[in-house]
């Protein structure tokens, strides 16, 4: 059961009766609120408790810009743009003092007043939930004014009184004119500050209330009467992005629905590298990763070139030590507090092989890696080698600190391990034998090629059927990008970086619903 609230009853009616067509109006009650009155707060909440005895969820949506924009000009700016490449500063808005304070009124102390109204029946609740319907705009890392940045991101002594002060001071500047003197956002000022005030005090109310489940989020660029029916999204898929926030446990976060973020390890060169560039290139916030920090900076450097910088951050992974992947996972939450896409890329050959005998090997084999039998000559066996090759698959444990959509990386040497069931422990225990034989010598059961790489990229196949089983609900492959030109194939190959990156690409951009526990070889479905 919804209560559907607007402030103008006339417009809260005619709602009611839009949803007759869906067949859900039984479900759904009319109540008129101006989220700016108190009298009309303290009447929804005393119909809330008469009707019902206690409320579930709350949703604070009600919000206005805050600006005299001019239509013609905001459409000019925004139509067929992303919300990235649009110039906001193309948009002409006339300050309005009087409006500035409404919006703050509205968007700010509107919910807050709401909120503390209906705490009470939250309360009485089972799975109390707030959802503050907040704005990719207001977020803090886009913020010019430093001290409000400081005081709005301080999680450990963020109060109600702060926020006020912060508020207290932009509507004074505002008021003097002095905007841009004083360093606030100039393009819809009041409506930016008014919900990175509402971020903070979502964060306020987790910390006071730990048993609720309080968020924030932004619905993404949606087409509404505020933005003059222009976005990237419709009203239903905005709607899509609250609802889901509904449903979420996790507490005190803000969700941007507009941004899709992902991890790309190993990613410094080669077919991460690539990656990296290609998702950019879609409009994804990527985290590129490298074990080396110098490596990893120097191709951050590189994507300067390429237009892509503002979408990339570098972090330091090694992915064979723990306490550096929780730092990653650490840094993800903190910055972005979710993750869409992870692309596990890092890899070892966990063999010695010259160049000249690799390039020989091929040339008399042919580029086919799935015929040759047996590896090219003077690669010689090495046990710390392959020591490393394999601890690259058992630290991907890790991957659950993520929890999110997971895209492994894998070569086409891939169907050699014959599992009886997909089970952890089974894996573990084929690595270890592997690793007692290759240290005696005996490795004539094993494939011959690279045989750390070749057994560490099998058993992790098995592993995607095992996480992909232990989370239906994600997209859960792995991927053979083909034979490409990288620095472990000494540049030799089929295929170049990008079109191998393209493989991994694709597979990481498809659409909810797509398939999941498979082994992809390049385009293709594949057996194991």
């Amino acid at each position: 059961m919804v209560v559907l609230t607007a402030r103008d009853e006339k417009r809260g009616l005619e709602a009611l009766e839009k949803l007759k067509e869906f067949g859900v109006s039984n479900r759904v009650v009319f109540h008129q609120l101006d989220v700016t009155n108190s009298a009309g707060i303290a009447s929804l909440a005393d119909f809330v408790k008469t009707q019902f005895g206690k409320l579930d969820i709350l949703v604070n949506n009600a919000g206005i810009n805050g600006s005299i924009v001019n239509p013609e000009s905001f459409r000019s700016a925004v139509i067929g743009k992303k919300p990235d490449e649009i110039n906001w500063s193309e948009i002409s808005m006339t300050p309005n003092y009087e409006l500035a304070e409404e919006c703050l009124k509205t968007n700010y102390y509107g919910p807050k007043s709401v909120t503390e109204a209906l705490l009470p029946l939250l309360q009485l609740s089972d799975s109390p939930r707030i959802i503050n319907v907040s704005s990719g705009a207001a977020k803090l890392m886009n913020f010019p004014n430093g001290w409000a940045k400081e005081v709005l991101s301080d999680a450990e002594s963020l109060t109600e009184e702060r926020i006020d002060a912060v508020l207290s001071e932009f509507l004074e500047d505002y008021k003097q004119g002095l905007l841009e003197t004083k360093r606030w956002p100039l393009i819809f000022p009041a409506y930016k500050v008014s919900k990175a005030a509402l971020n903070a005090y979502t964060r306020t109310l987790a910390k006071k209330y730990p048993k609720f489940c309080i968020n924030c989020g932004s619905p993404g660029s949606v087409k509404t009467d505020m933005t003059f029916n222009f976005g990237n999204l419709t009203i239903d898929e905005g709607a899509e992005s609250i609802v889901r926030i509904c449903q979420y446990i996790f507490i005190g976060f803000f969700y941007f629905f507009c941004v899709t973020y992902a991890v790309v390890t190993g990613a410094n060169r080669g077919i991460g590298f690539g990656t990296v560039k290609q998702l950019a290139s879609n409009g994804i916030t990527v985290v590129l990763t490298a074990r080396d920090e110098k490596r990893g900076l120097e191709a951050l450097e590189k994507l300067k070139e390429s237009g892509f910088f503002d979408r990339v951050v570098f972090h330091q992974l090694d992915v064979t030590d723990s306490v550096s992947v929780a730092r990653l996972a650490d840094f993800v939450k903190t910055q972005f507090g979710k993750l869409d896409i992870l692309v596990n890329n890092a890899a070892a050959v966990g063999s010695i092989v010259t160049p000249e005998n690799f390039e020989s090997a091929l040339s008399a084999k042919g580029k086919n890696m799935d015929l040759w039998t047996r590896a090219p000559a003077d690669s010689a066996p090495n046990e710390t080698a392959a020591a490393v090759g394999l601890e690259g698959y058992r630290n991907l444990g890790a991957v659950e600190l993520f929890q999110i959509w997971v895209i492994f990386q894998m070569d086409g040497l891939k169907r050699y391990l014959v599992m009886p069931r997909d089970l952890q422990k089974r894996i573990d225990s084929v690595l270890i034998r592997f690793l007692e034989d290759f240290k005696k010598g005996d490795t004539e059961v094993w494939f011959p090629i690279f045989p750390p790489y070749t057994v560490s990229k099998a058993a992790l196949n098995r592993y995607i059927r095992i996480l992909a089983k232990k989370y239906p609900n994600f997209f859960i492959n792995c991927v053979s990008p083909g034979f490409v030109k990288t620095d472990i194939t000494f540049n030799v190959g089929n295929l170049t970086i990008n079109e191998g990156a393209e493989n991994l690409v694709r597979l990481a951009l498809l659409p909810n619903g797509g398939p999941t526990g498979l082994y992809l070889s390049q385009k293709e479905v594949a057996s194991f």
